[in-house]
């Protein structure tokens, strides 16, 4: 089965993906806007992504995606780039809900952000991440995406990911 690791910024998604990876032994796709705007927008300084870095990531994604085996962790996914696309410029293009259809099942992992704000150039809404995890628990229901909250310590989090995944099995 494939697990995304979702919610808004800084909610402990990295940590926790890369906790199941090690626990499990399967294999992490890492979050690909990450490294993609580092590349891009490293030199600049300058991190605000354009509607075309949105639609290039869906493709890299897909793409990544496309390469996988039944057992992985997904450091985010459309999803991410769906909410990503509404917050800054309204409706999303014809391509996402295509690309939706097109997905290979999947589980979530919404990750509550009640740890502490960390800055990082890249993280922009240091103020309303409970409104944007509100946001994405509200585009998991209204697609009918099956999902575990996970939430308090790091120790919490991956006991409440394993029973998760375990309870799937």
């Amino acid at each position: 089965m494939i697990w995304v690791l979702t919610g808004s910024e800084c909610s402990g998604k990295t940590s926790l993906a890369q906790q199941l990876h090690t626990y499990l032994g399967w294999p992490l796709v890492p979050e690909l806007a990450r490294g993609y705007l580092n590349e891009r927008y490293a030199k600049s300084g300058n991190y605000r992504y354009r509607p075309s870095d949105l639609l290039a990531l869906a493709a890299m994604q897909e793409r990544t995606e496309a390469q996988l085996g039944t057992d992985a962790i997904l450091d985010t996914d459309l999803l991410t780039l769906i909410i990503w696309w509404q917050e800054k410029y309204g409706p999303v293009p014809r391509a996402y809900p295509t690309q939706w259809q097109r997905q290979i099942p999947r589980r979530y992992l919404l990750c509550r952000p009640d740890i502490p704000w960390q800055h990082d150039p890249q993280r922009e809404n240091s103020t309303d991440r409970d409104r944007l995890f509100a946001r994405y628990q509200l585009e998991l229901s209204k697609r009918q995406c099956h999902f575990t909250v996970c939430h308090g310590t790091e120790h919490e989090r991956l006991e409440q990911a394993l029973a998760a995944i375990q309870n799937l099995s």
